[in-house]
């Protein structure tokens, strides 16, 4: 009969196939309505918001999918890969842990953040065309695209009056009818303004590029020991104990290490800001408006939110936040601590965070003979 451990590994690896297949699943049908023929909203032939030159792409459909995808997966791996022991927040309280279930920790902590990424970049690719096709909003180089027949335009015009004195309408409105160009499916992609696809695109996998390097940069940095990462309440009154001239000074030292240095602020900011360059190229480019870019923006930065919440980044302290999804956890209703010095048979799952014990949902204390005991937890401390 498999081991409590095993069995819990399989269900574990059979919940990470599905999140692939949903995602898998997310961005083919978000491909399927990147191509099909949208709604086509009417619009006046002689407005000039509508009658820019048309412009090749600066940043080209292929070129967004290795700055805003490929590189970030590539990135993050190597950061998952190359990560130091004290990085790993499930393995805090545990130095002596075998290379085994440190490089088992790296590999599911790669996994979450690859999965992170593909939820991030499908939500951002699925919504954004699905708004595409119902706005159906012309780009602003639309009329140079369309090559209207302009003595059909003014055909329409002497038919469409606004009062008894027979006055042309100022505001004629026309469909895609009006268009003689034979290049359908770049007539069709000119009505297909909003939300901005490059905005969204650059913006999810970018920003969740630099939440994740700050995660890491800051599991990395911020402690340079198992030891130290993180102190727990029960740490500190172990030390109290012990040494019972150490200050409050020594002990919000522990609780509340200092801040990271300012070199690693450029690297994490570096992407947003590519993100961003993106995006104005849009605008240079006569592909958006400035509405479209924002909205595509914001799109893109919230799916990047909901893509590092869902996957429980570690961030400040090794907390995470959200859904724990990776290792093994003992089975808290049999009241058993985890890991034992040197038994690794029952690997606890997740990182811990300031105030907590290894496992979740319990918070560790100590009695007067120093023996763990668990408790249930009441609140969270502040991080």
């Amino acid at each position: 009969m498999p081991s409590p451990s095993t069995i819990d590994f399989l269900l574990v690896t059979l919940r990470y196939a599905l999140d692939w297949v949903l995602v898998i699943g997310f961005t083919l049908a978000a491909g399927f309505l990147g191509n099909i023929d949208g709604a086509r909203r009417p619009f006046n032939p002689y407005d000039p918001s509508y009658s820019f030159p048309y412009h090749d792409d600066t940043v080209s459909v292929i070129q967004l999918g290795i700055v805003a995808i490929l590189g970030p997966a590539v990135i993050m791996m190597l950061c998952c890969l190359l990560a130091p022991r004290s990085a790993l927040p499930a393995l805090a309280n545990y130095p002596n842990a075998p290379s085994s279930l440190v490089w088992k920790h790296k590999l599911l902590n790669w996994n979450r953040a690859w999965l992170g990424l593909g939820l991030t970049d499908a939500l951002a690719f699925f919504i954004s065309n699905c708004l595409k096709n119902v706005f159906g909003k012309p780009r602003p180089h639309m009329i140079s695209v369309c090559k209207p027949d302009w003595d059909r335009v003014a055909e329409i015009i002497k038919t469409t009056r606004t009062g008894p004195q027979g006055i042309l309408a100022w505001n004629p409105l026309v469909t895609s009818e009006i268009c003689t160009t034979t290049d359908h499916e770049k007539l069709s992609e000119a009505f297909r303004s909003f939300p901005s696809g490059h905005s969204a695109m650059s913006f999810s996998g970018l920003t969740f590029l630099s939440l994740f390097l700050y995660s890491t940069l800051v599991l990395t940095l911020r402690s340079t020991s198992t030891s130290k990462l993180p102190y727990t309440n029960a740490d500190v009154k172990r030390s109290d104990e012990s040494n019972e001239k150490s200050s409050s000074s020594d002990r919000a030292s522990k609780l509340h290490p200092p801040s990271l240095p300012l070199i690693t602020f450029v690297v994490v900011i570096a992407a947003f800001c590519l993100a961003m360059w993106i995006a104005a190229t849009r605008y240079l480019d006569f592909k958006h408006a400035g509405i479209d870019i924002f909205s595509g923006s914001l799109l893109g930065f919230f799916s990047a939110i909901c893509g590092t919440w869902w996957y429980a980044m570690p961030a400040a302290g090794g907390v995470a936040k959200g859904r724990i999804r990776s290792g093994y956890r003992d089975d808290l209703r049999m009241g058993r601590r985890g890991v034992a010095d040197g038994d690794y048979d029952h690997e606890p799952r997740g990182p811990i965070s300031a105030g907590e014990g290894m496992l979740l949902g319990h918070r560790e204390s100590v009695d007067e003979n120093d023996q763990p005991k668990f408790e249930p937890q009441t609140s969270r401390p502040m991080v």
